[in-house]
């Protein structure tokens, strides 16, 4: 035979081969074919959470500053440290001066109560809202009280921000926040104004311990921390966008072996520049790098028998979900920041591709909803839609503890039945 006619013959066989080899074996081929599953796993449900483990220190729920012209004080009744009642005498006032205050808190009560029927007002304006605006409320007050030679005039000032982006819920909580601060001055003062008149002392208005008393621009400022505790973390940007109000926490100290639950109640717009709870947090988490935000964390079971800026452990459950499945985040399929798909293994031993839903990522794992307990799913090589496939036969090598839980004369039996 010529020889180049074999030559010939032979590429031409070899090509067909080849080529049939690549259409048969590729991982783009749609010929069907059998797929031996060596890297599989059989998914159970589960309840899954993503936390966030947290330095945090006791703080005061409530922090109040009872502020008195110094010129009118006689003589401080309290010190630092001191655990007071309510109504407990703050400072004497002198006999000369005692209808002179108590006319200016008058003149406070006042304004603070228009402010708060204003704010109260825009919170409702606020809330009523459906669409995106720009603006933003803005009212003053001034109210002026006449006694004698003296004229005191209080300016109050209602200005709410509301952003282009429709941020409602940050012009409502800015506005509540300016809400509590009013009702907690409007809380000071009429427990002086709830005093007899002519009487010639400042009272608490609360329960609580003396924080400081300091003598300001001629002015004292007495800072009372109230006996219920709150927890106080802070947290960069990025942990900051996790965090959402309402969210549990469990807290556990050195000191106790009791879990204190508890939940978010605030986190601050505005990091923390400087604070003596900053301080102390950084005691705990030197680590930490500014800015900071402070998250308030209040408690709702055992209450903090713990003094203030105490150190606490509080893990943040920032997403929980259930009837989940964790699966290795590199089998995904397109995955997307909500949403991929997977390879399974039906039920009549075909591979197929199905749809889930990412709740959220722990790790190198993918928390996923949408599949059942018992399912089989495959890594993400490519696979063949609707292709028949089969998995390596299970084996399992007997203890040695099973071995000799069986006698030779056991061995016997069996070997010699018929």
């Amino acid at each position: 035979m010529n020889k180049w006619l074999v030559i010939g013959i032979s590429i031409i066989v070899s090509t067909f081969v080849a080529a049939n080899a690549i259409l048969l074996f590729s991982d783009k081929s749609e010929i069907a074919r059998s797929y031996y599953l060596k890297d599989h796993e059989r998914v159970n449900t589960n309840t899954y959470a993503k936390e966030l483990e947290k330095e945090s220190v006791v703080v005061p729920t409530d922090e109040i500053t009872v502020t008195v012209d110094a010129e009118q004080v006689s003589n401080i009744m309290v010190k630092e440290g001191e655990e007071i009642a309510a109504d407990s005498e703050l400072a004497q006032l002198k006999q000369d001066s005692a209808e002179e205050q108590r006319a200016i808190w008058e003149t406070e009560i006042q304004a603070y109560m228009q402010e708060q029927s204003q704010l109260q007002q825009i919170i409702g304006n606020l809330e009523s809202e459906k669409s995106s605006s720009q603006g933003s409320y803005s009212d003053t007050d001034t109210t002026t009280s006449n006694e004698g030679n003296d004229v005191t005039d209080v300016n109050v000032q209602v200005d709410v921000q509301l952003k282009q982006d429709g941020s409602y819920a940050q012009a409502i909580a800015a506005a509540e926040q300016k809400l509590a601060d009013i009702e907690r001055q409007m809380q000071i003062i009429n427990a002086q104004l709830s005093q007899e008149t002519g009487a010639v002392s400042v009272l608490s208005p609360i329960a609580g311990t003396i924080a400081s008393v300091e003598n300001l621009d001629g002015k004292y400022n007495i800072n009372i921390y109230s006996q219920e505790k709150s927890l106080l973390t802070f947290v960069p940007e990025k942990e900051w966008h996790e965090l959402e109000k309402d969210q549990p926490v469990r807290n556990y100290s050195s000191h106790s072996e009791t879990v204190v639950e508890g939940g978010i109640i605030t986190k601050n717009q505005v990091p923390t520049n400087s604070s003596p709870w900053l301080s102390a947090y950084k005691q705990f988490d030197s680590k930490a790098e500014e800015p900071l935000y402070g998250v308030m964390i209040q408690p709702t079971g055992e209450p903090v028998n713990l003094p203030f800026a105490a150190n606490m452990n509080s893990v943040i459950t920032t997403a929980q979900t259930d009837n989940a499945v964790k699966i290795k985040s590199d089998w995904l399929l397109n995955p997307s920041k909500e949403k991929a798909e997977l390879y399974i293994l039906t039920e009549e031993g075909k591979i197929a591709r199905t749809k889930v839903t990412i709740p959220f990522y722990l790790d190198n794992f993918a928390i996923l909803s949408g599949l059942e307990s018992g399912m089989i799913v495959l890594e993400k090589e490519p696979k063949t839609d609707k292709a028949p496939a089969f998995l390596p036969f299970p084996l399992e090598s007997p203890s040695w503890n099973s071995i000799k839980a069986v006698s030779w004369k056991d061995y016997l039996k069996y070997l010699t039945y018929k």
